[in-house]
């Protein structure tokens, strides 16, 4: 059944209208329109009295007619009805967007927030303060160079007014101490691994202090740190000084082969007494370099003869 969108109110001198269905609510909800009123949807009829429109008034019957039922939704035409229902699924679908980029969002935070308490619980598993170590760890973040990962961080605990402690930060390249001054000044040295000549530790009464001293002959100190802090501070240290000891052996080993492998090929192609006589003092003089090397501790006794044997052996 098609809605009607015109209604006429029949009265003393004939058919009113005619009145759009809202205009019918309005008549109804002021009192203009009493419930004994007749109302059709044409001004020739059928008739019927205004309380059996249903949605006219509070409580209606329904009226049965023979082209169909009367029912509230027919007080409001098909346009304002198709806008209201293009309107909501816009304002649902819109809706699930929002709640949708909502979750979204608040999922990454959260994600990202577990990320960086987990990385900064992970320096503060030996009394370091989060707090502090939050603000020194986001400073050096800023200074690492690319590959470069925060091993262990150690701050000081002096025992009157540690308000801005100094703190050492260990990384897989070098080590960093901050020193905190006033006014929020911090001056810091750091020296690279394989340029580090010691790293040294003692424990006194009131905590531990750790000394770096590099093969220029720097050497800087840092007190007052907990001893807990201080032996994983010089253990990770002794680590980092053994790896760098067995890279520039390696170095060290890459190049005295080199010099062999060259000094084969020139014995292969000279062909005079003179050239022969040169490489004879070269191997000599590599011979005293292998000599320096094992003396000075850079490798072992079993590598000395093994590489010994190679030059003798290219003779």
């Amino acid at each position: 059944m098609t809605t009607p969108t015109e209604w006429f109110v029949k009265t003393k001198t004939g058919a009113s209208g005619p009145f759009t269905p809202i205009q019918l609510k309005s008549f109804a909800d002021t009192g203009k329109l009493p419930k004994s009123a007749l109302v059709a949807k044409s001004a020739e009829g059928p008739w019927a009295t205004a309380e059996q429109i249903r949605g006219l008034f509070p409580a209606t019957q329904e009226k049965e007619e023979s082209d169909g039922t009367i029912q509230a939704s027919d007080l409001v035409p098909d346009a304002v009805k198709t806008s209201a229902a293009a309107v909501g699924s816009a304002v649902t679908g819109l809706s699930k967007s929002i709640v949708s980029s909502i979750r979204n969002a608040a999922s990454n935070l959260s994600v990202k927030v577990e990320s960086t308490t987990t990385s900064i619980n992970n320096y503060c598993q030996d009394g370091q303060d989060p707090a502090l170590v939050e603000k020194m760890v986001g400073r050096v973040r800023e200074i690492c160079t690319s590959g470069e990962e925060i091993l262990y961080l150690a701050m000081q605990s002096k025992p009157i007014a540690n308000l801005s402690p100094d703190c050492v930060v260990l990384s897989n390249k070098r080590f960093i101490i901050y020193r905190v001054k006033m006014l929020g000044r911090v001056t810091f040295y750091d020296c690279l691994w394989k340029d580090s000549k010691n790293v040294h530790m003692k424990e006194n009464i009131l905590g531990a202090e750790i000394s770096f001293e590099s093969k220029s002959g720097r050497k800087e100190t840092i007190d007052y740190l907990p001893k807990s802090q201080a032996r994983k501070i010089y253990r990770i240290g002794q680590e980092m000084e053994e790896e760098a000891i067995a890279s520039r052996r390696k170095m060290e080993l890459e190049a005295l082969q080199a010099g062999a492998d060259k000094t084969v090929i020139n014995q292969v192609i000279s062909s005079t007494p003179e050239a022969s006589s040169g490489c004879e003092e070269d191997i000599v003089a590599r011979m005293a370099k292998l000599k320096s090397l094992l003396d000075n501790g850079l490798i072992s006794e079993d590598e000395f003869h093994a590489k010994r044997s190679q030059l003798l052996d290219s003779i």
